[in-house]
Order: C-alpha cells, then sequence, then structure tokens
C-alpha cells in the first residue's frame, strides 16, 4: 500500500493549518468592514461606503483567491487520500509496460501514469492505463514484470509483484 494512517494525518493536519490562514484574515476584513458600516453610519457620515466597500471587497478577494491557489489543492489530496485509504478498491494483474516519467494532471493532482497490459499477447487493447501520485515514490520494477495493480478509479493505491500461483 502507498497510503498509510500517517498519509491522512497528515494531510489532515496541513488542510487545518490552511484553512485557518485563508479563513481568520477573510473574516478579519469582514469584521472591519461591518465596523466601519456602522462607525460611518452612527456618525452621519456618507463618505465612509467608499471604504466599506473597498475593504469588503479586499476580504472577499482575499477569500476567494487563497481559497483557490492555497486551500483547494490540499483539500483534494485529503481527499484522495481517504478514497484511497477507504474507497472500493480494484485488483488487476498483468505486465508492467510502462511507467511514465511526466507529471501531468488529473483531476486535480499531480500524477504520472503507468501503463498495465492484462492480456498474454501484448495486444494494445489489454493495455490499462493507471495514475501514480507523483508525491508518491516511482516504483523500481522492471518492465514486462507481472504485478499486480490495487487501485481506485484508475489512481493506484497499491502496486505488488503478482504471484501467478495465488
Amino acid at each position: 500500500m502507498f497510503y498509510t494512517q500517517t498519509d491522512r494525518e497528515q494531510v489532515t493536519a496541513e488542510r487545518t493549518k490552511r484553512l485557518i490562514v485563508v479563513i481568520v484574515p477573510a473574516a478579519l476584513l469582514l469584521l472591519l468592514a461591518v465596523a466601519s458600516f456602522v462607525w460611518f453610519r452612527l456618525h452621519r457620515d456618507t463618505s465612509g461606503w467608499f471604504l466599506t466597500g473597498l475593504v469588503t471587497i479586499l476580504g472577499g478577494s482575499y477569500f476567494i483567491f487563497f481559497q483557490s491557489v492555497y486551500l483547494k489543492p490540499v483539500s483534494l489530496y485529503k481527499r484522495h487520500v481517504n478514497y484511497m485509504l477507504d474507497g472500493h478498491k480494484r485488483n488487476t494483474a498483468g505486465y508492467l509496460k510502462e511507467i511514465g516519467t511526466q507529471v501531468l494532471d488529473h483531476e486535480g493532482l499531480d500524477c504520472r501514469t503507468l501503463t498495465v497490459n492484462i492480456g498474454e499477447k501484448d495486444a494494445p487493447e489489454d493495455d490499462r492505463l493507471f495514475y501514480l501520485d507523483a508525491l508518491k515514490p516511482v516504483p523500481t520494477l522492471a518492465l514486462g514484470t507481472r504485478v499486480r495493480v490495487l487501485s481506485n478509479d484508475r489512481m493506484i493505491a497499491g502496486l505488488d509483484l503478482d504471484d501467478p500461483q495465488s
């Protein structure tokens, strides 16, 4: 297995840290906007709408930007780790045909491709494409080795040598 309970704990801790970094400043800016609105209304100052609007826009922009750039990738990875640990997994046995060297985006995660041929005659229609988390070490298996892939929705949760006697 590539994933352990420790991976889940680490990604949960990182997500919590990033959630605080995103929500606390945005909430403080929103509270500042409300306070400035109340202050200017109590003093019947009609020129305060500009400052209140500016702080509101700044707080909303901060939240939207950092939520999508800073928090969302960790949230996606946390969901991925949970799927790999708790989700339904499928076993696929075959011959290792290719391990991709390029890191590419698959559903918001950085992955490498891994191709396994499940047929006996190396026919292209028997190739199965899987995705390996780029944060996990690349297996050191020779091409043509018989492997067993434990996967969840084409994402690899585990990779072992296959024993044909079992």
